[in-house]
């Protein structure tokens, strides 16, 4: 089986409450991951609900949170042509209403390689924008 992985962090200032309440508030997604369409979970932000999101151009994809630890991050998974995908969302304060943020993204599967680097694409971005908009939200 293959496996591809990737992450990218970003420091800015914000406050680790500011990254958890936009993660966490997961009808925000839309505003710092540009790769989303629409998203919606089924129940709390908490480890075992279900969600749905829609990537332009793309089936609804369904998804789970297999872990949720408030104020420092949460992972999500989701099977996708084959492949299972492992998103791992990490914040820690760095220093003085500075803080660290981390996406990293797991790919297994026989395609891994192939659909891995697709899909890790607009990370870079989507943690750059999160980092933004938790700055100028306090």
């Amino acid at each position: 089986m293959q496996t591809y992985e990737f992450e990218h962090s970003v420091e800015g200032s914000a406050s680790v409450e500011a990254v958890w309440g936009l993660w966490s508030d997961v009808a925000r997604w839309t505003e710092w991951d540009g790769d989303l369409e629409s998203i919606e979970l089924d129940g709390p932000f908490d480890a075992g609900t279900r969600g749905r999101m829609v990537m332009p151009g793309q089936p609804v994809i369904e998804f789970v949170l297999t872990e949720v630890v408030p104020g420092k991050g949460f992972t999500d998974e989701t099977t996708v042509q084959g492949a299972v995908l492992r998103f791992a969302h990490e914040v820690e304060a760095v220093g003085a209403g500075r803080v660290k943020v981390t996406h990293r993204l797991v790919v297994e599967g026989a395609a891994a390689e192939e659909f891995g680097p697709v899909v890790a694409e607009g990370l870079p971005e989507a943690v750059e924008r999160l980092v933004a908009l938790a700055s100028s939200s306090g």
